[in-house]
């Protein structure tokens, strides 16, 4: 073989050589393009995720509150404290996320005359089954001893509501729910 056609023929291989270095390089950047798009895929999915956890029990298209009531007077029983024990609920204005159709209903729950430990099993009753409504806010205000309530000091009325220790509490809840709007 004469000379000027092994230089032809190792010009041609290292054009080849060359043009497949070439695309390996432009290979592995599009790979390491797709493995960051992968990751920040994965990191979405990891956030939607956790969202979804977060709003658990979100209503979409109505307000939550058609059974506020039953469901506290179930936690009560089911807390073996006396439905009368629940002595207001109250509504409050909705509040909305702007730029958003997220609002959020408060009700405001008074429960009447119970110990720390009361407060406590009726809580964990509430927490109980799957449910929208999360713990907002709580107010406790000291009961005094036998003056409580309708009826004088001391008397069968007043003793019925709130035995005579001095751990007693009116606790007033504030129970909020997401909810979406419907929009037409």
């Amino acid at each position: 073989m004469s000379r000027h056609l092994l230089l032809v023929w190792f010009a041609l291989a290292a054009a080849i050589a060359a043009w497949c270095g070439w695309r390996l390089g432009g290979s592995v950047s599009e790979v390491q393009l797709a493995d960051r798009e992968a990751a920040a895929a994965h990191r979405d999915v990891d956030r939607v995720l956790a969202l979804r956890q977060q709003v658990r029990g979100l209503a979409a298209g109505r307000r939550p509150d058609g059974d506020l009531i039953a469901r506290v007077q179930r936690s009560l029983v089911a807390a073996a404290l006396p439905a009368s024990a629940l002595s207001g609920v109250q509504p409050r204005a909705d509040r909305q996320s702007q730029g958003s159709g997220l609002r959020v209903q408060t009700v405001q729950v008074t429960l009447r005359s119970l110990s720390p430990a009361e407060l406590g099993a009726w809580l964990a009753a509430w927490r109980q089954g799957e449910q929208p409504w999360r713990l907002d806010e709580v107010q406790f205000a000291r009961v005094q001893p036998g003056v409580i309530g309708p009826g004088t000091p001391g008397t069968e009325a007043a003793s019925a509501i709130a035995p005579s220790d001095d751990n007693r509490y009116d606790i007033t809840l504030a129970l909020a729910a997401p909810y979406v709007e419907d929009v037409p």
